[in-house]
């Protein structure tokens, strides 16, 4: 039987190994540089781009329309390159406190500390905490061995009584239209593909968190996310391409 996808874990050298000890034939995946471009290759294999597992974030990142890179730029060149640095690294530890307390509450942990800063985030979260049921996967990493590329998961588990794969991001200013987050629907998209081959998912949901303690929520159905899951795929061939040119 082809196995389309798995749930992975990392250990402490970086490598990726198969969650369950039963799957003895899945690999364990290293972390290998080629050509500056940092991927997993499963061990005893040829490194080779071909053999390549790359990060669902690396391909966003290759695959960048140039519209949003030149609005990127033009952003930067506006307010200067030490600021745009402060707002990016602000995002991200906004981001990865708010990721950490969720993790910690859905998981019955200790709910790690959410400094003063970043309370307008916890404020907003809070409002949706009694949505979330009983989590099966959180901050989760899986593998996607049909198309060759892994990532972490947020969560994935009971939102608002369905079966949800959720992602939840921080947010400056609100998200008032789904045009406003179509490359954060592809990220979904590419978690929902081996996810679904795992699970019996019933909803996917974008969650945002806003600045001012307020949230935007965006739930999608499994016939919904067809068409997000297209746009990730173009994604991933626009990739092969790249690779094989570069061969």
């Amino acid at each position: 039987m082809t196995i389309e996808a798995a749930l992975y874990h990392r250990h402490f050298d970086g490598t990726l190994h198969p969650l369950s000890s039963s799957e003895e034939i899945l690999p364990v995946l290293s972390r290998a540089t080629l050509d500056g471009e940092s991927f997993y290759i499963p061990e005893g294999i040829e490194l080779s781009k071909q053999n390549a597992f790359r990060s669902v974030s690396n391909i966003l990142r290759l695959t960048q329309e140039d519209s949003s890179k030149e609005a990127l730029r033009r952003w930067e060149a506006r307010i200067g390159y030490r600021e745009a640095k402060r707002i990016r690294d602000e995002a991200i530890s906004a981001g990865n406190a708010i990721h950490a307390y969720l993790h910690s509450y859905l998981t019955g942990g200790k709910t790690k500390f959410v400094g003063k800063s970043y309370k307008p985030y916890l404020q907003a979260l809070n409002t949706l905490l009694p949505n979330f049921g009983d989590t099966l996967l959180s901050e989760q990493f899986v593998v996607s061995f049909k198309y060759q590329y892994f990532g972490k998961i947020d969560q994935f588990g009971f939102y608002r009584e369905r079966l949800t794969l959720s992602d939840l991001k921080t947010s400056l200013k609100p998200k008032l239209s789904i045009n406003w987050v179509q490359d954060k629907m592809i990220q979904l998209a590419a978690y929902y593909i081996p996810i679904e081959t795992l699970y019996p998912v019933e909803q996917a949901a974008l969650i945002y968190l806003i600045s001012d303690g307020s949230c935007n929520e965006f739930l999608f159905t499994p016939q919904q996310m067809e068409f997000y899951k297209e746009l990730w795929l173009e994604r991933l061939s626009y990739v092969d391409e790249i690779s094989r040119s570069a061969a």
